[in-house]
């Protein structure tokens, strides 16, 4: 057999940690996570118990992975990964390591918060190989942190970023928010130009959405209040133009810098498969989607290596997710990638009733380019198409949906739960 008939295909390998320090007002992740066991202590039956089954998911899994594939890629989340003791940081990436080649790893990043990080910890993360880090800074405004439920204040955040520094790290994302319904864009302005000067490369710029079940949605509805779509699209076209004049250029929606996240377009552009550890992780392999629910802690701890769903990419939702993901891309759905990903033709996918209905929603904010290639839209209409869509409600999952019943994945752009 040629060398080429046993090549190995590149694999991403996810961990998430189900864990955070505060139930952010914002997070439409956490709505789905009881508080009691979001906020588990690195001595508690959970958190010992979470770590468990992922060495045990890590052991029973990685086998078969390895006679395939190559990890290429490693990526912490959460919830905030970082909210891990040094201790838990150690047995964990240890369980990695003990089941996968990680020599060949190029890009491996950590989620975190900035009140979880110490200069210890973060000389930790870098000495097991993590050359990445992405700080959920959210504001440099105590009252909007304290409004949106952070657990951090701004000198915080800006004492984590010189930490990973001091730490040996000089990849550094930092996650901001704009367009909440009371903020101005001078203050959007004041946060950008601040940010943009600050020891970092890259920046995740996220437009607020007031997810439902939020504690900042349950304000609005109370007060009968409304986000201003008008003000979310400048605040971001503001915070855009601020990054592009510093030379941190927007490489695709919501990111900015250099060098680019790979792990990210990875996953938004279809490019490889990935495996999912831990409790509300998910996982695309040979063309299947499989994973955890959120939310279901000991339902992964009891059963960590039975997926709570295993759904075809070829199905109408999954699809949809697919292309909605990729088409956040300047490059959009790559024809060819997406038939070898799902096993259909992009033209075929695009006759499915659920994707017909859900470009006719993107559809009213920009149009839609198709050729042989693929599909796409223009670069500047991007943002405008995706923040507009943030205002169309999801349906409410199931509780407990049958096999038949909905995906477990919205269609859509993923929402941003940064840590």
């Amino acid at each position: 057999m040629s060398e080429a008939g046993t090549a190995k295909r590149p694999l991403l390998l996810y961990v998430n940690t189900p864990f955070c320090n505060s139930k952010c007002h914002f997070c439409d992740w956490v709505v789905k996570v009881p508080i009691g066991d979001l906020r588990l202590g690195p001595e508690s039956e959970g958190r010992r118990g979470h770590l468990d089954a992922l060495k045990v998911q890590i052991a029973e899994q990685a086998p078969a992975l390895v006679e395939r594939y190559r990890p290429e890629l490693m990526y912490w989340g959460g919830g905030t990964a970082s909210i891990l003791s040094p201790a838990e940081i150690e047995t964990l990436y240890g369980a990695l390591a003990d089941a996968f080649p990680m020599a060949g790893i190029v890009e491996s990043t950590i989620e975190s918060s900035p009140e979880s990080l110490t200069l210890d910890k973060l000389r930790l993360l870098r000495e097991i190989g993590f050359n990445r880090i992405s700080i959920g800074v959210q504001s440099f405004r105590d009252d909007r942190l304290r409004m949106i439920g952070r657990a951090h204040s701004a000198s915080m955040a800006e004492t984590s970023i010189e930490l990973a520094r001091q730490a040996g790290f000089d990849n550094i994302n930092i996650d901001l928010i704009v367009g909440f319904p009371d903020q101005g864009l001078d203050e959007v302005e004041q946060m950008m130009r601040h940010a943009a000067q600050l020891p970092v490369n890259h920046y995740s710029v996220y437009a607020y959405r007031a997810s439902e079940g939020t504690v900042l949605r349950r304000r609005l509805d109370r007060a009968n209040a409304k986000t201003d779509l008008a003000n979310q699209l400048e605040a971001y076209q503001l915070a855009s133009d601020i990054l592009t004049e510093h030379g941190f250029p927007e490489y695709t929606f919501a990111y900015f810098g250099n060098p680019i996240c790979q792990a990210d377009l990875a996953y938004y552009q279809m490019k490889l498969d990935w495996i999912g550890f831990g409790s509300g992780a998910f996982s695309v392999i040979d063309g299947r989607m499989k994973g955890f629910r959120a939310g279901k802690l000991r339902d992964y701890i009891a059963h960590p290596t039975e997926f709570d769903y295993d759904l075809p990419l070829s199905s109408g939702a999954q699809a949809g997710s697919l292309i909605g993901f990729a088409l956040t891309t300047p490059e959009g759905v790559d024809a060819e990638v997406f038939r070898q990903r799902t096993g259909i033709t992009l033209a075929e996918a695009l006759e499915l009733p659920e994707v017909t209905a859900y470009l006719d929603q993107l559809c009213q904010y920009g149009e839609l380019i198709t050729d042989s290639a693929g599909i796409r839209f223009a670069r500047e209409d991007i943002a405008k198409v995706y923040i507009s869509m943030n205002w169309h409600e999801q349906p409410a999952e199931d509780a407990e949906p049958a096999p038949a019943g909905p995906v477990p994945v919205e269609i859509g752009l993923p929402a941003a739960a940064p840590a």
